[in-house]
């Protein structure tokens, strides 16, 4: 059932509870140690939204969400999702399919919020949702993943580790345990250690999200 692939997504709404995670603002902790990686401009046409590495299946029970976050309907095939090694290696993890398209943000509880798209490593994954797509590797709890267009443009990217070529400017929170969790977006201002925070249970969305399928989510302790 993981090949089953929505296109022309319809437009995914936010919950409040995921909406009112957009105001957290980076605490000095989580940006104190790290070391300054890539200096990138937030990204203006897809986003990666939500990133796990491994879960209550094992070590592949992961996915990876995609989002548009540009005003209008984004074609995303023959984009590609990598996985970066803490050591900077590049694995591909999925070129998305044909015929993908994601409708554009809207406004919405007070965020732009546009269509999911979601991968699932086809090895392990065990959460509820369906991916509309699956992918095959493996995404390292001190690595990242990396977003490309169909002409090879790097387009966004989450790390969990510093100097790794995925992280931007602060890591991302690293998952620990085979813990049902996440690394969730809250905001866009293209420092991962900002952007993102642990979740738990994980939340992810794809194609067809609507706030209807939509349930209250919190930041891990």
């Amino acid at each position: 059932m993981f090949q089953r692939v929505r296109r022309l997504a319809a437009v995914g709404t936010l919950s409040i509870a995921v909406a009112g995670l957009f105001a957290l603002t980076a605490s000095p902790a989580n940006a104190a140690s790290a070391t300054p990686q890539i200096q990138l401009p937030p990204s203006t046409t897809a986003a990666i939204s939500q990133v796990s590495t491994q879960g209550p299946g094992g070590p592949l029970d992961e996915f990876v969400e995609l989002q548009n976050v540009s005003a209008s309907p984004l074609d995303i095939s023959g984009w590609t999702v990598f996985s970066c090694s803490a050591s900077g290696a590049l694995t591909r993890l999925a070129t998305v399919l044909p015929g993908t398209v994601l409708e554009p943000a809207t406004p919405t509880q007070g965020a732009e919020v546009g269509s999911f798209y979601l991968l699932a490593n086809v090895a392990q994954y065990s959460r509820g949702t369906i991916p509309d797509q699956t992918m095959t590797g493996n995404i390292l709890n001190n690595g990242g993943v990396l977003l490309r267009n169909a002409q090879g443009v790097r387009i966004d990217s989450v790390g969990f580790s510093a100097n790794n070529q995925c992280t931007q400017s602060v890591p991302a929170p690293q998952q620990t345990t085979f813990a049902d969790q996440s690394d969730i977006r809250v905001s866009n201002t293209g420092v991962n250690g900002i952007d993102f925070r642990l979740i738990t249970p994980a939340f992810p969305r794809n194609s067809s999200f609507t706030t209807a399928a939509s349930t209250a989510i919190r930041v891990a302790a």
